[in-house]
């Protein structure tokens, strides 16, 4: 039971960042579609971003495996920002899901990219952060009682 209370913890952990990094790609694919004139996002390319989302999500459990900090291990950040671009930017030329938009236009989605992940690894540093805080508190009022 332990093990698969394991599996189903790291499953709920890896959809959850699968589910946001899928939601941006096909934002920004909106976006870009929108300023071409184009109202739809193709179907595929939806499916070819949640497949890039899900390896990079699982991939994320593996560099960071649970209980281990963010921010603890400079070269697996590092290996998390690498597998990102590979992944999204290889993605995206190799799916061509950006097709029409000049080159500056690319770099500034890169630039976004870049962003973002500076963004999402502060926001999980920060949740750690934050309930290490709130452990230790629970911890002294409990200490404190006896």
């Amino acid at each position: 039971m332990r093990s698969f209370n394991r599996f189903y913890l790291w499953g709920v952990r890896m959809k959850y960042h699968m589910g946001i990094y899928t939601v941006a790609g096909v934002f920004f694919q909106a976006i870009i579609n929108a300023l071409q004139g184009i109202y739809t996002v193709d179907s595929l390319t939806m499916l070819e971003m949640l497949a890039v989302s899900v390896i990079f999500a699982s991939a994320e459990t593996a560099i960071f495996p649970s209980g281990m900090k963010w921010g603890e291990s400079r070269w697996r950040t590092a290996l998390w920002a690498a597998l990102a671009n590979v992944l999204y930017i290889g993605s995206a030329l190799g799916f061509g899901w950006f097709r029409g938009i000049p080159v500056w236009g690319g770099i500034v989605l890169i630039v976004i990219l870049e962003a973002a992940l500076v963004a999402m690894y502060y926001a999980l540093w920060l949740q750690q952060h934050w309930d290490t805080e709130d452990l230790n508190r629970s911890l002294k009022a409990y200490q404190d009682k006896k």
